[in-house]
């Protein structure tokens, strides 16, 4: 279907409150009502524009709203990290349904934090929102900040709290050398990706690194001056640090799944930090939706990517081909023309995945994929790793973990100013002291692994409290050892009473998340074990103290034990899939 459109520019859409929200709307001609797109973004409407053009999807016949969230660019009102969002969402939605050019159908497209915004306006139900399409985000505001085993995320909420407030230095009144150069430097990077320029890229992400390190490197994260005490987000994440605490469930979608009677496409890549989100939404409205109708028609795809690259092959230093490549507006028109316009539903399974090392797409019923083999994988002495059953008596293995001199992480499910996700050669780290290291023999059989992926750890430590962490990769026979996977764990959110006994032996769960990959004949598998990977995690000083509080007198080495006998047998759980 093909139509023209004109643009409308600087909308203003009253919210309840009178505060006036702005936006860019795009109408298509020819037809007297349109279904509504709507996406609402707090990084500026223009800029989202070049990098979503939002032109395909008007001439598919949809009304297309890009909104600038309440307090940001060109919209009135004092922004609020999350919370403005809700009611916000909700009149925002309302509004497009009223309008004479709408056909009282609003859909909802976009990723990151315009996932957020989806859920978010989801919680409150609004009547004419029709269906969503999140990707590369979680409905577990918990998650957003933390890993599953409660490391701290570091890169991301420092480099994107550096940013915002770099963005919105002028409008508070801020006048700091530091943010301005910050600002023009994340600017930079942003104009180099959209001019897809490879030199452009690479010069502006070394340059906002560069700065970013300071960032990440000062304590306390809390006080850190940069922030000119505007930073009220991450002081609420260090308040709440806990999983449980009842702030995340009174603003977390996920806690509303079971009155959300919404269809979703839910999008996410196997190196993208919000890969757990994505998946938990999917299961989570697939079993706690209220209707069968919603509960059917959730749909996901995960693609080889980091976070929010579909539109590419390239992930980290790794090209997977061109069917790699996600064609995002034409997945949004297929999926918002079926539930906004009556258009033919897109003939697809429940699930699609891309399945690395073979390349290609496959098509899935459920997940995790109900044929899976979930199968132990034992850390042995000597730095081995396989299937079979330690025996008594193997001796443990130690390293020291020094808070100040972590681990570099190298890709991964890494977001921050400057840095770069996806699949990377580890080896520069296997010579350091406190890395241990686990490789199997050589495949002697293609074995394929799709589906969560964990780490069973019996470990002991000095310290009242500390981390572990883990990678899986993927060890090719001329000796490239790239990761697939990777989690951490913070020991006093392992339900393990505090602080830790030293010496005392504790069993830990460390969640790599998951992937999918057919390693073929003479591959490895390699297992890492530390306590750090920085700056993808903030390193655990060691000493108990507070998040965000820790300064430079309250990091300790800890001494750290890795127990794989028989009696105490660390193992990685893998989900194997038989090849017939």
């Amino acid at each position: 279907m093909s139509a023209e459109f004109s643009v409308v520019r600087n909308v203003r859409v009253p919210m309840r409150d009178g505060v006036e929200l702005a936006a860019d709307i795009w109408l298509p001609s020819g037809a007297e009502r349109a279904p509504v797109l709507l996406t609402r973004t707090p990084y500026g409407r223009t800029i989202m524009g070049q990098m979503t053009p939002p032109t395909e999807l008007a001439r598919a016949g949809f009304a297309v709203i890009l909104q600038d969230c309440r307090g940001r660019f060109d919209s009135d009102g004092e922004w609020t990290y999350v919370h403005s969002e809700v009611d916000d969402g909700y009149d925002t939605v309302e509004w497009a349904a009223a309008q004479l050019w709408s056909n009282g159908r609003v859909g909802m497209f976009g990723g990151s934090y315009m996932g957020v915004t989806q859920w978010t306006a989801a919680i409150k139900r609004p009547p004419h929102l029709a269906a969503i399409a999140p990707e590369c985000c979680s409905a577990d505001y918990w998650v957003a900040s933390f890993d599953s085993g409660g490391a701290f995320r570091l890169s991301l909420r420092l480099g994107w709290t550096a940013s915002v407030v770099a963005s919105m230095a002028a409008t508070w009144g801020i006048d700091d050398p530091k943010l301005r150069e910050l600002l023009k430097t994340t600017t930079a990077l942003r104009a180099a990706v959209v001019s897809a320029d490879p030199a452009a890229i690479e010069q502006a992400r070394l340059n906002a690194k560069e700065l970013m390190e300071e960032v990440y490197r000062t304590r306390p994260m809390r006080n850190n001056p940069l922030w000119h005490g505007r930073a009220t987000w991450l002081d609420e994440i260090f308040d709440h640090e806990r999983r449980d605490d009842a702030n995340w469930r009174r603003i977390n979608p996920s806690s509303h799944y079971d009155a959300l009677d919404l269809p979703a496409l839910h999008i996410g890549g196997w190196y993208d930090l919000f890969l757990e989100g994505t998946l938990g939404t999917y299961m989570g409205m697939r079993r706690q939706a209220p209707t069968e109708r919603a509960r059917e028609n959730q749909r996901l795809i995960i693609g080889p990517w980091a976070h929010w690259t579909p539109m590419t092959s390239v992930v980290g230093e790794v090209d997977f081909g061109p069917a790699a490549v996600l064609d995002l507006n034409q997945e949004r028109i297929a999926w918002h023309g079926h539930w906004l316009a009556d258009r033919p539903a897109p003939s697809t399974a429940p699930v699609r995945l891309f399945v690395m090392g073979e390349n290609v797409w496959r098509d899935e019923q459920e997940w995790p994929l109900a044929r899976t083999q979930f199968t132990p994988w034992h850390l042995r002495e000597g730095g081995g790793l396989g299937p079979e059953t330690p025996s008594d008596g193997e001796a443990p293995d130690r390293f020291t973990y020094d808070p100040r001199d972590p681990v570099p992480t190298l890709g991964g499910k890494l977001l921050g100013s400057g840095e770069v996700a996806g699949p990377f050669d580890q080896r520069p780290n296997e010579g350091r002291a406190d890395v241990l290291v686990y490789t199997s023999p050589p495949l002697e059989q293609p074995m394929e692994l799709t589906g969560p992926v964990k780490l069973e750890l019996w470990a002991a430590t000095d310290a009242p409290d500390t981390d572990f962490t883990a990678i899986l990769i993927d060890v090719h026979p001329d000796g490239v050892a790239r990761n697939l996977c990777e989690g951490a764990v913070r020991a006093r959110h392992a339900g393990i009473p505090m602080p830790l006994a030293a010496g005392a032996t504790y069993h830990f769960t460390v969640d790599l998340v998951a992937t999918s990959i057919v390693l073929a004949a003479g591959h490895r598998l390699r297992l890492h074990v530390s306590s750090s990977s920085f700056p993808e995690w903030e390193p655990n000083p060691n000493t108990g103290a507070p998040l965000g509080a820790s300064t430079d007198a309250d990091i300790a080495e800890a001494r750290q034990t890795i127990f794989h006998d028989r009696a105490r047998p660390s193992r990685l759980i893998l989900p194997v899939i038989p090849r017939d």
